[in-house]
C-alpha cells in the first residue's frame, strides 16, 4: 500500500488544476472509452463468469466437508472435489484472460489520451507553452495520463469485480445463516468509514505532492540544461544547489505525509479483519456446538469472509489511488478543454498566397499589462525584402510571431494579399510561410529528417538540391554519417552554426511565398554567415522576405529597413538614407562597427 501511494504521488506536476466535479470527469472518461466498447463488454462478460466461480467455490468446500467427509460418501467427495478443481482452474484461466484484456485496454486508452493531448498541444497557442516549464507539460503527457490509464482501465475493472464478489459472497453467506452473516459483516461499515476518511486525506496529500515533485523535476531539468553555465559560474552553482535542496526538503515532507497515511491504512484494516474472524470463529463455533450450523458451513464462511475481505482491500486500494488519478484527470481534462487563443475562425478558408504582399494596419499588442506595440503601420510589397532592426526588447520577434499568426493582435489587423490573416486557415497560412527562428529547433532524428521536417514529402533529391543551392555541401560532408547523422536532443552534437544552417535549409526546402528570418544569422560566425549570402540572393528572389536582426551586416540584402524602438517605428528607409539621418539606426551601426562607415551596399 505504501508503494502504491508513493508510486502515484510521484506522478506530479506543479500547476494546480482547476477543480472539476468527479461526475464530469467520469462522463468524460466514459466518452473516451466508448470506441473500445467491445473490449469493455468482453471484459465485463468474463468478469461475470469469474465472479460466479469465485462465489460458488467456497460453497463447494462446504459440500465437500458436509456431504463427502462427514457423511462418509466417497462418490459425493470425489464429485464435489472435481467440481471445485474445475471451478478454480476455470476461474484462474478467465482471470488471466481478463487481465490480458484489461492490460490491452489500458494501452489503447493511454494511446488515445496521449494522441489527443499531443494533438491539442500542437494546436494550443504559443503563449500557453512558453509560460509553463517544459517539465510540467511533459509530465502531463506522460505521468498524468499513465495514472489515469492504470486506474480507469485496470483499477476500475478490478474494483467492479471485487465489489460484485463482495455482494455475491454476502448473499451466499446469508442463505446459509443470516444471523452469523450479520455478525461477521458488521465490521464492513467501519472499514468503509475509515476508507472514506483516509481517501479524503490522501487526495489532499496527492495534490500537494504532485506540486512538489514537479518542482523538483523542473529544478533538475533546469540544472541539467544549464550545466555549462552552472559549472562556469561558482555562484550560480551554489544557488542551484540551495534551490534543489530546498525543494527536496519540501518534497520529502509531502512524501512523508503520504507514507503516514499509507502506514495507517493497512494496520487499521487488518485489525478490523481480525475482529471479523474472531466473531466468525467464536459465534460460528457456538452454533456448531448447539447443532445450529455445520463444520462445512463454517469452512465455507471462512472462505467467503476471506473472499470478501480481500476484495474490500482492493476496493480500499482503488479508492485511495483513485484520488491520485482524479487529480491527474483534472489536469488532463482542463488542458484538453482549454481553447487555443489562436485557431481557425468560422469564416476561414484554404486560401492561396500568390503575391505575398503584407500590410500591417494599426496593430496593437501586449503580453498582459506589458504593451509591445501601439498602432503599428507598415507595408511589405510583394517580392520585397524588408529588414526590421532595433535594440533588444523592441518587439521584433513579436512582430514576426504576429505575421505568422502565432498570436493575434488585440487591435488592428494584418493582411496578406488583401486578406486578413484570420480569413486563412492556419494550415494554408503556415503552408505558404516559413520562419527561421533565432534559436534553431532540431529533433532527435537524422539530419535529413530534420531538414525536411517542414515538408515531410520532400525527396532526397529535393533536400540535396536545397543544400547545393545554399552551398552547404561541405557542411554535410563534415558530419560523421552525412545526411544520416543522428542529431542528439537539442542538437548538442552540432555547432551553433551547423544547427542554424540546418534550420535555414529546412525553411528553404518549403519554398514559401513569405519567409521570415528572425535573427537567423545571429548565431553564425562571420565565415559561416558569408557562406549563405550568395545563396540567399538567389533564394529570396521572387518571394517576400522579412529579416529581423541585431547584427546590421545581415540586413544588407534588404530593399528597405524599418527601425523599431519601444514598440514604435521610429525610422524607415534604405541603409544609406538611415545612415545619413544620424538617428537610432546610425547609432546602432556605429556601436557595432565603431565608425559611421560607408554603407556595405548601395540601396536597391
Amino acid at each position: 500500500m505504501a508503494w502504491h501511494i508513493m508510486h502515484h504521488a510521484e506522478r506530479a506536476t506543479d500547476e494546480k488544476p482547476v477543480e472539476v466535479p468527479t461526475p464530469t470527469l467520469i462522463k468524460w472518461l466514459l466518452r473516451i472509452l466508448a470506441p473500445m466498447k467491445f473490449t469493455v463488454l468482453a471484459i465485463v462478460a468474463i468478469s461475470i463468469v469469474t465472479i460466479g466461480l469465485n462465489v460458488v467455490t467456497p460453497y463447494l468446500s462446504k459440500l465437500i466437508v458436509d456431504k463427502g467427509i462427514i457423511a462418509m460418501d466417497v462418490n459425493a467427495l470425489v464429485f464435489y472435489t472435481i467440481l471445485a478443481i474445475l471451478a478454480i482452474a476455470a476461474g484462474a484461466l478467465l482471470t488471466a484472460l481478463r487481465r490480458y484484456l484489461t492490460a490491452y485496454l489500458n494501452q489503447r486508452l493511454l494511446f488515445d489520451l496521449r494522441r489527443r493531448t499531443f494533438q491539442h498541444l500542437m494546436e494550443i497557442d504559443v503563449h500557453y507553452v512558453t509560460q509553463r516549464p517544459s517539465g510540467r507539460i511533459i509530465s502531463l503527457v506522460t505521468n498524468d495520463i499513465a495514472a489515469i490509464g492504470e486506474v480507469v482501465s485496470m483499477g476500475a475493472i478490478e474494483f467492479l469485480v471485487s465489489a460484485s464478489t463482495i455482494v455475491g459472497a454476502i448473499y451466499m453467506m446469508a442463505t446459509m445463516h443470516l444471523t452469523l452473516t450479520l455478525a461477521v459483516t458488521s465490521t464492513i461499515p467501519i472499514m468503509f468509514l475509515l476508507t472514506k476518511f483516509f481517501a479524503k486525506k490522501a487526495r489532499e496529500v496527492f495534490r500537494e505532492t504532485r506540486v512538489k515533485v514537479s518542482q523538483l523535476t523542473s529544478s533538475v531539468e533546469q540544472s541539467v540544461s544549464g550545466v555549462r553555465v552552472a559549472q562556469a559560474f561558482t555562484e550560480r552553482r551554489h544557488i542551484d544547489a540551495q534551490s534543489f535542496e530546498r525543494i527536496s526538503r519540501e518534497t520529502m515532507a509531502t512524501r512523508v505525509k503520504a507514507i503516514l497515511i499509507s502506514s495507517l491504512i493497512r494496520p487499521s484494516l487488518d485489525s478490523i479483519r481480525a475482529l471479523s474472524f474472531a466473531i466468525l470463529v467464536g459465534y460460528g463455533g457456538l452454533l456448531i456446538v448447539s447443532h445450529e450450523f455445520t463444520i462445512g458451513g463454517l469452512l465455507a464462511f471462512y472462505g467467503y469472509t476471506e473472499s470478501f475481505f480481500r476484495p474490500i482491500m482492493m476496493v480500499v486500494m482503488f479508492y485511495t489511488t483513485l484520488q491520485s488519478a482524479l487529480a491527474a484527470a483534472e489536469r488532463v481534462y482542463t488542458f484538453l478543454n482549454s481553447e487555443p487563443a489562436v485557431k481557425d475562425t468560422p469564416y476561414a478558408k484554404d486560401l492561396e498566397i500568390h503575391d505575398g504582399e503584407i500590410v500591417v494596419e494599426n496593430v496593437s499588442f501586449s503580453y498582459g499589462s506589458n504593451n509591445v506595440f501601439e498602432n503599428i503601420n507598415f507595408k511589405v510589397k510583394a517580392g520585397e525584402i524588408l529588414a526590421i532592426v532595433g535594440p533588444t526588447g523592441a518587439g521584433k520577434t513579436t512582430l514576426a510571431n504576429l505575421i505568422m499568426r502565432l498570436y493575434d493582435p488585440q487591435k488592428g489587423r494584418i493582411l496578406i494579399d488583401g486578406h486578413d490573416l484570420r480569413e486563412f486557415t492556419l494550415k494554408s497560412l503556415r503552408k505558404a510561410t516559413a520562419l527561421v527562428p533565432q534559436e534553431p529547433i532540431l529533433f532527435n532524428d537524422t539530419v535529413f529528417e530534420n531538414i525536411r521536417a517542414g515538408f515531410p514529402e520532400a525527396s532526397r533529391e529535393q533536400v540535396e538540391g536545397v543544400i547545393k543551392s545554399l552551398g552547404l555541401e561541405k557542411l554535410i560532408e563534415s558530419l560523421p554519417q552525412g545526411y544520416d547523422t543522428v542529431v542528439t536532443p537539442g542538437g548538442e552534437n552540432l555547432s551553433v552554426g551547423q544547427r542554424q544552417l540546418i534550420s535555414f535549409a529546412r525553411a528553404m526546402l518549403k519554398n514559401p511565398k513569405i519567409l521570415i528570418l528572425d535573427e537567423a544569422t545571429s548565431s553564425l560566425d562571420s565565415r559561416t554567415e558569408s557562406m549563405i549570402q550568395e545563396a540567399m540572393v538567389k533564394l529570396l528572389k521572387g518571394r517576400t522576405c522579412i529579416i529581423i536582426a541585431h547584427r546590421l551586416a545581415t540586413v544588407k540584402l534588404a530593399n528597405r529597413i524599418i527601425v523599431l524602438d519601444n514598440g514604435k517605428i521610429v525610422e524607415e528607409g534604405t541603409h544609406e538614407q538611415l545612415l545619413r539621418q544620424g538617428g537610432l539606426y546610425a547609432k546602432l551601426y556605429e556601436t557595432q562597427f565603431g565608425v559611421l562607415a560607408q554603407p556595405l551596399i548601395g540601396s536597391s
